[in-house]
């Protein structure tokens, strides 16, 4: 026997085609009552002696009671400059007791709000810093954090000798989706002072020259 579905506002749920009869939806996104959606971008030059395990990028969760879900986090390279043959990566780590930001060799960006009028201008409860664009080698420094023993994610690439020629194009990697598993599986959810660090795994060899991208996108709420 044939069944309907009737939403809250009076609509009946319709199915498509006639083998698998599958219901049409539409994903909303996560609910931000009186917060909202954000996303920034970045485009970082390391430098040829980047230090390991120096910080180019941190989100922290300053207020006391939201949870910032992070949504979209993606990472891109493209080698810039000569190299020598070295393998690298960005490492990305959750981390905890994130009571201090970083105050050294730091930029603090703005971030696009997905909808102006409605939500909650920038920052809201998040805190987020980039290193400055030109690249320092030890990273920034300064703040007070504790990484998880493991990252979730990395980002390997391998440093090449070559540059770009008229018939030779540099080595270009990513990008890489970090939150690739949020489509029907639990997103991280930062209460405060809980965040998440970008890292330059290994010191860099002389003369190494990489761009990296940024795209990171959360959406602030009350619960989730």
């Amino acid at each position: 026997m044939a069944i309907q579905i009737q939403g809250n506002g009076g609509v009946v749920q319709e199915v498509g085609g006639t083998a698998f009869r599958a219901g049409h939806a539409h994903i909303k996104p996560v609910e931000y009552g009186a917060l909202g959606h954000y996303r920034t971008s970045v485009r970082i030059v390391s430098t040829a002696t980047q230090a390991a395990n120096s910080r180019i990028m941190t989100l922290r969760n300053t207020h006391a009671t939201n949870i910032l879900i992070l949504t979209r986090l993606t990472l891109r390279a493209i080698q810039i400059a000569a190299g020598t043959l070295q393998e690298n990566s960005l490492d990305v780590y959750r981390v905890t007791g994130f009571t201090v930001d970083d105050t050294t060799n730091t930029v603090t960006p703005t971030a696009a709000v997905k909808r102006s009028g409605t939500m909650a201008a920038y920052p809201g409860g998040a805190s987020v810093r980039y290193l400055t664009t030109t690249g320092v080698a030890a990273g920034m420094t300064g703040g007070t954090m504790t990484k998880d023993a493991q990252f979730f994610a990395t980002f390997p690439y391998m440093v090449t000798a070559g540059l770009a020629t008229a018939t030779y194009q540099p080595p270009q990697w990513g990008p890489l989706d970090c939150l690739d598993d949020v489509n029907g599986t639990h997103p991280f959810a930062l209460t405060q002072n809980q965040g998440i660090v970008i890292e330059n795994r290994v010191l860099n060899v002389t003369s190494m020259g990489i761009a990296w991208y940024l795209d990171f996108s959360w959406a602030e709420v009350t619960a989730y």
